[in-house]
C-alpha cells in the first residue's frame, strides 16, 4: 500500500488552514481545511477518511485541489441554478421595505409583487433578504 501526504506546509498556510477549520463559513470548507491539516501532521489517507467520514477519493481530490490553487482550491466553486427572480435593485428595495416594516413579511411580500409584478413565496422573500445580508 502507498502512503500520500500533502506537501509540508509554511508556517503561513498551516496557519491559514488552521484558522479556516476553526472559523471558515462554510462546514464544507472547514472539514477540507482540516484533512490537509491531518495530513500535515502524519495521518494517512485511510485515518483522515475515518475521521471525516469521507472516501478515499474525496481525500484525494482534497489534496490536488490543495496543491494545485492552495486555500482557494478548497473553497466550494460556484454552481449553476435558478436565476433569481429579484434584480439587486429589488433587492435592496425589499430591504429598505423590511426596515419600515420589520413584522410584516405577507404586507412586504404584497407590496413587492404590486411595485415589480413579480409574483413570490414568502420563502424567496426570505433567501432574497438573506441575499441582502439582513
Amino acid at each position: 500500500m502507498t502512503f500520500r501526504f500533502v506537501l509540508p506546509l509554511s508556517d503561513t498556510d498551516l496557519q491559514a488552514l488552521m484558522t479556516t477549520h476553526t472559523y471558515g463559513k462554510k462546514p464544507a470548507l472547514r472539514r477540507r481545511a482540516h484533512a490537509i491539516v491531518l495530513s500535515h501532521q502524519g495521518h494517512t489517507i485511510n485515518q483522515i477518511c475515518n475521521i471525516l467520514s469521507v472516501t478515499r477519493e474525496t481525500v484525494s481530490l482534497w489534496f490536488d485541489a490543495w496543491e494545485a490553487q492552495g486555500l482557494e482550491g478548497l473553497s466550494d466553486k460556484p454552481r449553476t441554478g435558478r436565476p433569481s427572480i429579484y434584480s439587486d435593485e429589488e433587492r435592496e428595495r425589499l430591504r429598505a421595505l423590511i426596515e419600515e416594516q420589520p413584522h410584516q413579511l405577507k404586507a412586504i411580500q404584497a407590496q413587492l409583487q404590486q411595485e415589480t409584478g413579480k409574483c413570490s413565496s414568502t420563502m424567496t422573500i426570505k433567501r432574497a433578504l438573506k441575499k441582502t445580508g439582513v
